[in-house]
């Protein structure tokens, strides 16, 4: 009995984790708030970290899926699967959604694959992001911001124009 129990300690194989990260965003990230029928413009990306950790071993990506917010399941457009990502190289991904529902709606990234080791580690990971759309409203929150990420730069530009001309017109007087 004791033999036994000795050998099945002896024979654990150790559990390893890949050093795959994932990550997902929206452009641009602030406020991150939309009206129905915006379009989100989703970011997501698979990094290996293994160069972090110090194991720098290969990552193989075996799978990439995004379920988007109506609960939809898309394929995003990406290198041809399976492929290995070297330590400290990362692959990008994007995809863009039409909000047609009002309320929080959540993106979810999915990734999986093995890491090249002694036991080709796998990993199976998912990120999630969160983005709020608004009904389109006359003079909703989402409409104010969307306006103000349209004027903002041209009021600047149109200050800027303003001061060079008051700077010319002040010369001309002293002169």
């Amino acid at each position: 009995m004791t033999l036994a129990l000795a050998l099945s300690v002896t024979m654990a194989v150790p559990v390893y984790a890949a050093d795959a990260g994932l990550s997902k965003d929206v452009t641009p990230k602030t406020p991150n708030e939309y009206e129905l029928g915006d379009t989100i413009h989703y970011v997501m990306s698979i990094i290996n970290r293994s160069n972090v950790t110090g194991n720098n071993e290969d990552i193989v990506v075996q799978a990439v899926w995004d379920v988007l917010p109506d609960g939809s399941t898309v394929y995003p457009t990406g290198p041809a699967l399976p492929y290995t990502l070297t330590p400290g190289q990362n692959q990008s991904y994007t995809y863009d959604w039409v909000a047609t529902r009002t309320g929080t709606v959540v993106n979810t990234f999915y990734a999986s694959g093995f890491q090249v080791s002694t036991f080709n580690d796998p990993f199976s990971d998912s990120q999630r992001k969160s983005s709020v759309v608004h009904s389109r409203e006359v003079g909703g929150t989402a409409s104010l911001v969307n306006k103000v990420r349209l004027v903002a730069p041209w009021a600047a530009l149109l200050g800027c124009a303003g001061i060079a001309a008051l700077a010319v017109l002040r010369k001309r007087r002293q002169a």
